[in-house]
This record gives C-alpha cells, structure tokens and sequence, in this order.
C-alpha cells in the first residue's frame, strides 16, 4: 500500500507546487496531502526517509511559500517517525559503537565552531549574502548522519530495502529525462524552468539541483541501482527492461554534464562493477566497452578543452580548484586547530586568497567557496575537525568491506546491495576532490543511508539468516533470498 500511495503523493506534490497559480491554493494542496503523508510517515519511519529523500530532492526547485523549508520538516519527521519505532518495541534503542561515537564528536566539534566568535562572519562578502551556519550543518553533517543510523536500524526487510531502490531509481530517472530534453528537447517538458531558462552552468546538464556535479552524482547512483534491479529475478520482467532503459538514459546523462570529476567517478563505478559485480556485472562491461570506443573514435576531441563537446583540456576549473586548495592550505598553517570557523571558507577565500604558481592566474577562484571537501573542513574546522570527519570516512568503508565479506552472495539484500553501497561511497567520495560537499544534502543523505542499511543488514545477518518477506505472488518461483 504505501509503495503506491507515496510515488502519487510525490507527484501530487510536484502537480501543486508547478500548475497551482496562487499560493492559497498550493497550501491547500500540499496541507491535504502533507497530513496524510506525515501520518504514514509517523507510522513507519522507512516512509518518513523516503519523504525526507524527495523533499531534499526537490529543494531547489519547490516554492518558498512556508516559513521553514519542506526538507526541515521532514527531518523532523524523520526523528518523530523514528522515535515512536523505538518506544514501540523492545530492545530497539540503537546500540552506539565506534562509528556513532565517530559522528557524535564531529557534530559537536560543528556545533562547537557553529557558537564560538570567528575574525569573519559567515558571508559571501563579494554580494555580501548570508550563509545560513545552523542550516549548513543541518544539511552537510545531521541529517546524513541521522538517516544512517535510521537506515541502520530500521531497514530490515527487503521489502523496505526495494521501495528505497526503487525511489532512488525513479528520481534518478526523473534527472536523466530532464537532461536528455534540456539538450534535445522539446524543453517545454522541462521542470523546472531554470534548466533551460537559467541554468548556473551553460552547456552542462545541471537537473533539478542547478549543478552539475551533484546531478552527476545521482545519475552515476540511479545507474547503479538500475544494473543492481535489472539483474534482480523477483522483480517482474517489465519492471527490469524498465530498468535497463533508466541505466542507458542515467549514462547518456552523465555524458551531458560535461563534468570531469562526474566522468571519472562514473569511469572507476564502471571499473569496479566490471571486476566485483558478481551476477550483474553485464551491464557495467557493456558500458565500459561502449566508452571505451567512444574515447578511441574520438580522441582529439576528448582531450580539447573544448568542454561542450566532450574535452577534458580546459583549465580554467582546474586553476580555480588549484587557488582554493592553496588557500585552504595556507588557512591550515595560520590556524591549524580549530581552523577559521564553519561556514567562513568564502570570506577567508576573499581576504587571504592564495595563488597556487606563478603561472596560475590569481584570480582564478578568487572568493568562492571551497572546491575540495576534505580541505575546506580542515580549514574551517581545523586539524581536529578533519582527523574527526576522516575517522568517520574510515569507519563507514571498513564496516562496507565487513559488510561485504559476511552478507550471502544472493539476494536483493546480499553482497550485491554492498557492493553497491561501496560503489555510492567512493562516488561520494571522488566528487569530494572538487566540491564541497556539505553544501549538497540529497546526495549526501542517500549515500550515508545506503550505507547504514548495508551495515546493519551486516549485523544481523548471524542472527536471522537474512530471512526474506513473504513473495508477492504465489506463482513466484525465484530463490528464497530473491523474494521481497
């Protein structure tokens, strides 16, 4: 029942918040259809992540006609959801190891930095706009960190697990179809109208996010989530050519980013898969010979810094990244441990900009933001805030490998759920060397959730032998471990 009431609430959602002409009206809609959505979400909090995901999805493009964000509400709901799952039953109080010790002393060490006096204020001082600190570390640190350990706890039937995947496929769809058409058209489809009328990056697929890089990164996730189902044999037939058509049109949109740091990620995705996805590795050899003879036919091309056309030689982003590092750098010497201040990288940027070589031009990423998400929290939060983020990181991959080792090779909620989850995290991890990303909440927030679902699966596993919920038609004649 509600994997099919929520995907028509969503759009429900989206019908309001685009056709509606008058703000009343859109109250009315969403306060109709947010009741019933905040009723099923307090009921199971798996619902309540899953409206959590689709409101960080469509922040951007959603109307501000609320005094808080949709996103903030849902987390919210989030934590309600989650805290009624646990006084409801016995024994369900999260038992906290080294990883939530890990991510409770670095949310301290933000909000420490968040109340403590900085030499700047948190603001952009070239348009002298605002950065909002609190909301900052609500989307880049808090809600990832919450939706793991939720993930961890409460994503423990398959049937949870598939709903998830298919959400993370339907909205990966959603972004590749909205490339395609912002490219070929006809772009009247397009939604929201910034894709085509505004985008802050002319030529590059941005989707709904207005940025290349994040919308890279959910078309590489909704890639590999549709060679993981595709491969699926519970799942019905249609539904897999259905998602082998997403995986070719999630690629072809990876292409249309023109973003280097996207290509690479989706590149070692392809070469990962290729080597390690035992059972659907199909697809990922496929596509690694199709790029492969796409690089080769097109060379020159390829290596021209001709950007719209597929050339990796511009270097102008590179010079902007190599500046921002050499700031951050020099931040690190001159306040090695508590740093500048969370949310001070920019004004930092503006008065102490860094050039990297003389023959880097110095106002190449000149009083921006930080483009290397591991740098711009050493320099905002210091060495102490870095060695506390990289224990995080270093946790999550060995409880992905442990994951790995001990999950069954077959079913949905096996070792091919953990390898994908490995293959989202280096993804994240990768498109870390160009941006920061605590600025990007939906992809952060999916990543982390895959990852706690796999390690929790993990966990349980000795125990109840990953016993599988009941088939959905008695005609069903697949594995045990197959079934949802």
């Amino acid at each position: 029942m509600v994997g099919a009431v929520f995907p028509v609430a969503v759009l429900v959602v989206l019908a309001a918040a685009a056709k509606v002409p008058t703000q009343f009206g859109v109250l009315l809609l969403l306060g109709a259809v947010g009741s019933v959505l905040v009723f099923a979400g307090l009921r199971d909090p798996v619902v309540a992540v899953l409206l959590l995901l689709v409101t960080t999805f469509l922040r951007v493009a959603l109307p501000s006609i609320l005094p808080v964000d949709p996103f903030v509400l849902a987390y919210l709901g989030v934590v309600g959801a989650w805290a009624i799952w646990i006084a409801r039953g016995i024994n369900r109080a999260p038992r906290l190891g080294a990883i939530e010790c890990a991510m409770v002393l670095y949310v301290t060490w933000n909000v420490m930095s968040m109340f403590s006096s900085h030499q700047y204020g948190s603001v952009i001082p070239l348009s002298g706009a605002e950065l909002s600190v609190p909301r900052f570390v609500l989307t880049g640190t808090i809600i990832p960190f919450t939706v793991f350990l939720v993930g961890r706890y409460t994503f423990d039937r398959a049937s949870a697990v598939r709903l998830l995947l298919w959400t993370i496929l339907s909205l990966g769809a959603y972004s590749a179809a909205m490339c395609i058409l912002q490219f070929h058209g006809p772009t009247a489809l397009v939604w929201p109208r910034y894709i085509v009328e505004s985008p802050s990056w002319e030529g590059r697929a941005v989707g709904i996010f207005d940025q290349p890089v994040v919308n890279g990164v959910v078309l590489t996730l909704g890639f590999i989530v549709a060679l993981l189902l595709a491969a699926t044999r519970s799942e019905p037939r249609w539904s897999r050519i259905l998602a082998i058509a997403i995986a070719v049109a999630c690629a072809y949109g990876v292409y249309l980013t023109h973003t280097r740091v996207v290509w690479l990620a989706f590149t070692v995705v392809v070469l990962i898969g290729a080597t390690f996805a035992k059972g659907f590795r199909t697809g990922f050899v496929m596509t690694g010979a199709v790029m492969t003879a796409a690089v080769a036919i097109k060379w020159s091309t390829f290596t021209s810094s001709d950007r719209s056309a597929g050339g990796v030689g511009s270097p102008d982003e590179l010079q902007d990244r190599l500046n921002t590092a050499e700031t951050a750098i020099w931040a690190v010497q001159e306040k090695p441990l508590a740093g500048w201040g969370i949310g001070r990288f920019t004004a930092m940027n503006t008065y102490h900009h860094q050039r990297w070589a003389p023959d880097v031009p110095w106002i190449r990423g000149f009083g921006i933001a930080s483009h290397f998400n591991e740098l711009g929290i050493a320099a905002e939060l210091g060495l102490i805030g870095l060695v506390l983020w990289l224990a995080v990181l270093l946790l999550l991959a060995s409880g992905l490998f442990h994951a790995f080792r001990v999950l069954p090779a077959d079913g949905l909620c096996g070792r091919r759920l953990a390898l994908v989850a490995m293959m989202a995290f280096v993804v994240l991890v990768i498109a870390g060397l160009t941006v920061d990303l605590r600025f990007f909440d939906f992809p952060n927030a999916v990543v982390m959730l895959l990852v706690g679902i796999v390690i929790g699966w993990a966990e349980r596993a000795p125990a109840d032998q990953m016993t599988p919920d009941p088939p959905r038609r008695a005609t069903d004649s697949v594995p045990a471990q197959e079934r949802a």
